[in-house]
């Protein structure tokens, strides 16, 4: 059983972990990322900037924590990373969709802030990594990709990155589902009638 010290540590981690990202998230609807610093992430989340190093080495391996948080809560199955089965293909796209929808005009500042800085290669670098670890577990479980792994997580990243992208652009354009219907077809290379 935990001691009360402990679980007053966990609580107070878990505070830190959602102020940073909160007032990170903010930050990068208001600046574009390459010109967001520590001062102000520190200042945004009212997380002394000491307490920012005890768990981030900068603000990249914040926005790493960000994408790994969204996976583990969007609670990735195996199948989903190589699209194998298309309905859980399906529910995760429309995971995304929908963590899109909620924030979307949030989520559209970002993108339109950072669409033509560094800030999306950052973020395909990151998405990268986290589906090679995802890979990795994948290949130990039996599973292997008949394509290159570095090839492989390069294209999926990028075809989740240009999902997210293209649904923001066109938002208005389509109900959620629908957008997660013709997206799935996409996957599924169900292109014509």
């Amino acid at each position: 059983m935990s001691s009360p010290d402990e679980k007053k540590e966990k609580i107070s981690t878990r505070r830190t972990y959602t102020l940073l990202r909160a007032g990170f998230f903010k930050l990068l609807s208001e600046i574009p990322f390459e010109k967001i610093t520590l001062t102000q992430i520190c200042s945004r989340s009212m997380v002394p900037r000491s307490t920012f190093y005890r768990y981030f080495e900068d603000k990249y391996d914040l926005l790493c924590y960000c994408l790994q948080t969204f996976f583990e809560e969007a609670e990735v199955e195996d199948d989903v990373l190589y699209l194998k089965e298309s309905q859980s293909a399906r529910a995760f796209l429309l995971k995304l969709i929908k963590e899109l929808e909620t924030n979307r005009q949030s989520y559209y500042k970002i993108y339109t802030l950072n669409k033509d800085g560094a800030f999306m290669d950052i973020l395909r670098s990151f998405l990268i990594q986290i589906l090679s670890e995802k890979l990795k577990v994948s290949e130990e479980k039996g599973i292997h990709s008949k394509i290159s792994p570095p090839i492989f997580t390069y294209l999926l990243a990028d075809f989740y990155i240009s999902t997210a992208k293209c649904y923001l652009e066109y938002a208005d354009s389509y109900t959620v589902e629908e957008y997660v219907k013709n997206v799935a077809l996409f996957a599924n290379k169900n292109f014509f009638s």
